[in-house]
């Protein structure tokens, strides 16, 4: 599954950022392998240590990190910092991050890791202490798109995450992921409800036949 979250401050409300992630190495793989130069992200990591693959959406205005708010970049380096087991729990860690486009993956690698086709578009930057307040707003903005093949069978809803990715690559269209779960987003909020739900009972049933 992959995970779409708003960075949304008082400059931006009305045009927030998103943030973007893989549930785990497998999903990251697959938004490195289905990424395209128009979709204009930038790709943060914990330096060092393994963490999430996380990528910031940015407006067709900016060029750069330097063109985000400090806010934003905030949250995303929040973000990162927390989806690292071991970079979580110290005081400062440092973050790497590179355009998507200077990404490189080769079949010799295992999943989740990635090399660069250049250091010199490399670049880090230090997240300091935990901010639990921060993370607690991204998770509220939170939509998870998951394959829906099990759950739902509706034409007009892509039925797995594989499918989702490689129709925004074949579109070239910037917005193709972000028009989709914001199109989308009752309906998908709604099947993961359903399918927490499911999961406590299909727990529940297990017990019960101990």
């Amino acid at each position: 599954m992959v995970y779409f979250y708003q960075s949304l401050h008082e400059e931006n409300t009305t045009h927030p950022y998103w943030l973007i992630t893989g549930k785990d190495k497998f999903e990251n793989d697959l938004l490195i392998k289905y990424g395209y130069r128009e979709s204009n992200m930038i790709w943060f990591h914990a330096d060092k240590y393994s963490s999430g693959h996380i990528y910031l959406k940015l407006h067709d205005k900016d060029k750069g990190i330097d063109d985000i708010p400090k806010d934003v970049l905030l949250d995303v380096l929040q973000l990162c910092k927390s989806s690292s087991i071991h970079g979580n729990k110290l005081p400062e860690c440092r973050i790497i991050y590179t355009p998507w486009y200077n990404l490189k993956k080769s079949g010799t690698m295992n999943p989740g890791e990635v090399s660069f086709k250049s250091t010199r578009f490399v670049q880090r930057i230090m997240c300091y202490q935990r901010n639990q307040k921060i993370l607690n707003r991204l998770q509220k903005t939170r939509v998870e798109v998951d394959d829906l093949h099990s759950i739902v069978q509706e034409s007009n809803y892509f039925k797995s995450v594989q499918c989702l990715l490689s129709a925004a690559k074949a579109s070239k269209d910037p917005d193709f992921l972000l028009d989709y779960v914001k199109k989308n987003k009752d309906f998908l909020i709604e099947q993961e409800k359903l399918k927490k739900v499911r999961k406590k009972q299909k727990k529940r049933e297990e017990q019960e036949s101990l």
